[in-house]
């Protein structure tokens, strides 16, 4: 209990800085939201704008906006999109679905293979396969998304037009039972899925390998191979399970380093999601929105993180929790 009471409290205080940093973060750029009223339309009054700068306390000193921010934050209230002109929470939540749906699949997909093709690379470190897939994946994991989607977009929407260029559905579609709306859904991410596989897969390998070669290094298993446990019995029951327990924390963060994966494929395939979200956000300096879409996505983050720290205590027996 000591060690859940630790982890706890950790993510906690990890809440509050991360909710601080949003808020500082945000208007660290200067913009006024509103200012950009004016330079739309000159014939905006002054005193309008003043107005509604008054309503959205940002005529407050920067102290007791971050009083308000903190209030509201744990109350649930993340204010008035002046982008969508609905409430944030409401139009986060919309998109909140579609990014998790991309990001649980292509990291549970994405862990399985590279936990799979990682240890088969240190099994056969030092061969030609090794060699070449370690090469090939290295490659892949320095392509940024957004090239590797615009790549995809072009050569399988566009040339070979066999999937749609944007979206997460047909709009306007009616679907005759649940089934054609799956298949629908599954057919618009297949792009999206797959350029976030390819990253995921290249980086992830390359570590699970790199994690199970150092693993076969130990006393243990030099004295589990001079007992003669046969090979594969050696690299999964012995050398995998030691290996796999950074790769279930490394798993629950990349929900966070995927954000930044998500923004760039949402924006290149003009899906749905949250990454999408923030990055119209940013382009309409609406840090309203900002501020809710970066705090919801943080949340999902913390709480995947101490799911990994409770996993993590589960798997090795010398965590006491």
């Amino acid at each position: 209990m000591a060690y859940i009471a630790r982890r706890t409290g950790s993510r906690i205080i990890t809440f509050f800085v991360v909710v601080s940093l949003l808020f500082f973060l945000a208007r660290s750029a200067g913009t006024d939201p509103f200012e950009r009223y004016l330079s739309e339309d000159p014939r905006i009054p002054q005193a309008q704008i003043e107005r509604l700068r008054a309503k959205f306390g940002l005529d407050k000193p920067l102290h007791m906006q971050y009083l308000d921010f903190i209030q509201n934050t744990l109350k649930g209230e993340f204010g008035y999109s002046l982008y969508y002109k609905r409430p944030v929470f409401d139009v986060v939540m919309e998109r909140l679905p579609w990014t998790l749906f991309l990001l649980s699949i292509s990291i549970v997909i994405s862990t399985i293979v590279s936990f799979a093709v990682g240890v088969y690379f240190a099994w056969k470190r030092g061969t030609k396969i090794d060699l070449w897939g370690t090469n090939i994946f290295m490659f892949i994991r320095s392509t940024p998304h957004f090239w590797l989607g615009m790549i995809l977009l072009l050569a399988f929407a566009y040339y070979i037009p066999f999937f749609p260029l944007f979206g997460a559905r047909t709009p306007g579609k009616d679907f005759a039972d649940v089934f054609g709306f799956i298949k629908d859904v599954l057919f618009h991410a297949t792009l999206p899925l797959t350029t976030l596989l390819l990253r995921q897969v290249g980086m992830y390998v390359l570590y699970m390998r790199n994690s199970t070669v150092e693993v076969l290094g130990e006393d243990y298993m030099v004295t589990a191979k001079a007992k003669g446990v046969p090979g594969w019995s050696l690299m999964f029951s012995h050398a995998a399970r030691n290996a796999m327990l950074p790769m279930v924390t490394m798993t629950a963060m990349r929900f966070g380093f995927m954000v930044n994966g998500a923004i760039l494929t949402e924006t290149v395939f003009s899906y749905p999601g949250t990454g999408r979200l923030i990055y119209l956000a940013i382009m309409n300096d609406d840090f309203f929105l900002l501020q809710g879409a970066f705090f919801i996505t943080s949340i999902t983050v913390l709480m995947a993180n101490l799911i990994a720290d409770l996993l993590c205590a589960w798997l090795d027996p010398r965590i006491k929790i």
